[in-house]
Parts: structure tokens; sequence; C-alpha cells
């Protein structure tokens, strides 16, 4: 573990700036090299503190991959036009996760780690991260960085029409780059369309870890979430119908991380059982009782 944070301390030394001149050499440079398609903000908000996007990280024992991430995610988000926040939250990770988290922090502002001792759950540190968030927008992807940061563009199209936007490995659009062994894209694919049939119809990926959220619509969701473990994206799902929410699919790329944390048999079968819990909660009008935390207005429909 030592090994391994060292050598996170040594890559992100790089990231600090000598002195103002450089960073401001470096900001420069950084927003002449902005992409075309940007949000409708053309410039960094005037209002102390304010934040256009808040983006989320749950992570569990990422000490291999959370440096990386981090680092990837930050150099895109400092050439945007738009201020920002990291929100990585812990999930009673054992490894070195959160020291490293914290030596980046160090030169970081717009980094926060949250913690928890024990584990609980990826739908649980999501909900306590979004209920946290100050964004304008809401976006959670995961520490293994399979959806590329970059790929959040795609959305900016539709915030103004649709409150929820996410990522899809399987409509039109979608890329994959990297593909998942055999037995696991299999049973991707199956999942799906049980899915689609029992809970989300007209969902093809309802498990893709990229999804964006008007602020609060975000709040207003997952203030009602239950689920802690990965079928919490099927509940969201379910509980933004009920209260009203369009949401849009969008295809991204998308590149498999045969280093996941994800035991495929097990998560399965966890999966499955929130599944037909959330199916027993809609047949008993237990999703008919949600309400609201935030104010509740929908985006125009063009």
């Amino acid at each position: 573990m030592s090994r391994i944070l060292i050598s996170h301390i040594r890559f992100w030394s790089r990231f600090t700036p000598q002195n103002d001149e450089v960073l401001g050499e470096c900001t420069i440079k950084c927003m002449e090299n902005t992409p075309v398609m940007t949000p409708p903000i053309q410039k960094r908000p005037q209002i102390v503190g304010e934040v256009y996007l808040s983006v989320i990280i749950p992570a569990y024992n990422e000490e291999r991959r959370i440096g990386k991430t981090l680092a990837q995610v930050r150099k895109y988000l400092d050439a945007q036009p738009y201020d920002y926040e990291i929100i990585v939250s812990d999930d009673g990770s054992q490894d070195t996760t959160i020291p490293i988290v914290k030596i980046i922090q160090e030169g970081w502002p717009q980094l926060r780690l949250m913690a928890t001792v024990n584990n609980q759950g990826k739908g649980a540190v999501v909900k306590r991260a979004m209920l946290t968030a100050k964004g304008k927008y809401l976006l959670f992807t995961d520490a293994d960085n399979a959806t590329p940061i970059e790929e959040v563009e795609k959305f900016w199209p539709y915030v103004e029409t649709f409150p929820i936007v996410f990522g899809s490995r399987h409509c039109r659009g979608a890329h994959i780059h990297i593909h998942q062994a055999t037995h696991r894209k299999w049973l991707s694919r199956a999942s799906n369309l049980l899915i689609r049939f029992v809970a989300v119809p007209g969902v093809w990926d309802t498990q893709c870890g990229f999804k964006l959220f008007e602020r609060n619509a975000g709040k207003n969701i997952f203030a009602n979430v239950k689920m802690e473990r990965f079928g919490f994206d099927i509940e969201a799902f379910v509980i933004a119908q009920k209260l009203g929410y369009p949401f849009k699919e969008v295809g991204i790329d998308w590149y498999n991380d045969f280093d996941t944390r994800v035991r495929t048999g097990r998560e399965a079968i966890r999966t499955l059982k929130d599944l037909f819990r959330i199916k027993w909660n809609i047949m008993n009008g237990r999703y008919d009782r949600v309400g609201y935390i935030q104010d509740f207005t929908l985006p125009r429909r063009s």
C-alpha cells in the first residue's frame, strides 16, 4: 500500500503550479483548447460560490484507479468555462483510497471527500453525495472512468428539456471500445431486458454509471431512494416517473475496465433481489407516496 501511496504523491506533485504566472499560462492554454460544444453558460459565474456542475464519484477500494481518474477529470474540468466541484463518496474502503484522495485534495480546493467507516453500498453513498451537492447539475460517474468525463458534452443539448439525461451502452450512438468478457456481456443484456420488462419500460440501459440530474430533480429523486446497493439506479428511474420527470437516454463511448470491483454472480443476485423488491413496492403503491424536498419545476418542452 505504501508504494501505491508514494507513487500517487509523485504523480500529483506534477500538477502543483510553481508560481501564479505558470498557473495563469496553464489556464489560458486550457481555455484556448476548450471544445466548441459547451454548456449554455459562456463565462464563469460571477456569484461567489456558485457551482455549475457537481461530479460525484462513488469509490470502494479504488487505490489503483482513483488517482488516474481524478487527474483526467481535473484536466477536463479545469478547461471548462464554468465552476465545478468533485465529490468522492467513499464506501468504507479498506485500502489507501482515502489517504490518496486526501493528498490530492491539498492542491485542489474543488475536491471534497465524504467517507464512511462501514461499507453501505453504492446506492447509499451516491444518495448521500447527491443530497449535499451544490451544483446546478449533478453528474455521477464511476471511479473506473469507463465513460470518459468528456462524454458529458453530449448531454448539454438536452438539459433545457429533460431534467435527467443519462448515458447508455445499448442505444443508438453508443460505442463500446473495450468489451466486457462474454459472460458479463450476456448477463448485462439479459438483466437490462428483465429490468425493462419488470420495472422501467423504454430504457435500454439503467445500469450505466454516467447520469446527469438537474439539481432539484436529483435531490427530489434521491431523497426517496431506499435501495442501498446496485438496485438504486432502477429505483431512481421508477421514482423519477412517479414524480413526473421526463428523461433522455444518450449513447456514449464506453471502455470496459477488467480490474473491476464488481463480482458478477454476487452482485447480479443482489440486483435481482432489489429488482423484485422494487416491483413489489410498485404493486403495493409504495412509490405513490414519494414527495418533494425541493421546488418542482419541469423544464419547458420544445
